[in-house]
């Protein structure tokens, strides 16, 4: 995907991990995420709808994502209403070279979302409840995979590396925090 190639060459000029954008398709409005925190890469794409449908894609190297959706075809092609309600065929391959075409080319401040926001969109992070970060806490034998995972995802690498060197965990709060990290 072309775009997201040059999104992440002006991303590492800023320098930021993490853009948030808008694509229509048809009258479907999604939130994406484009984060280079993980790896691979993860673009996520949430219909802005009434009951959200979520859908995540790992970007492989050269800006690749699958466009087999396998299970998943049904549900994206319900949410645009093709097929037998629209009398169109849908095609993932024209859906992702329309995604590819309105992903920005140049990055932005402005267009970082906060952790809380990030928890919002993906609907793959444990404990979407809890999206504010509270406070550290040894806990156990030290943080869980999920919880590495969660603190990668909505605080970046340096949130993740301090939570592995101190072997705490991050806890997460329901309501808003005045958290060192927000």
């Amino acid at each position: 995907m072309a775009g997201l190639r040059a999104l992440h060459a002006s991303m590492r000029g800023l320098p930021v991990d993490i853009q948030q954008f808008r694509f229509e398709a048809g009258a479907v409005e999604f939130a994406c995420l484009f984060s280079v925190r993980e790896a691979p890469f993860v673009l996520t794409l949430t219909s802005r709808t009434r009951t959200p449908v979520f859908f995540r894609f790992d970007v492989q190297r050269g800006y690749r994502i699958d466009v087999y959706l396998g299970e998943r075809y049904r549900d994206l092609r319900d949410l645009l209403f093709v097929d037998g309600r629209s009398g169109k065929a849908f095609e993932p391959t024209t859906f992702f070279a329309e995604l590819d075409r309105a992903i920005p080319r140049t990055a932005r401040t402005a267009a970082v979302p906060t952790a809380a926001a990030i928890a919002q969109l993906r609907h793959d992070i444990e404990e979407r409840d809890r999206p504010w970060f509270d406070r550290w806490e040894q806990r156990g034998s030290g943080p869980s995979r999920r919880n590495l995972a969660k603190t990668l995802a909505l605080l970046g690498q340096e949130a993740r590396d301090f939570s592995v060197e101190a072997n705490k965990s991050s806890i997460w709060s329901a309501v808003p925090t005045r958290g060192l990290w927000q």
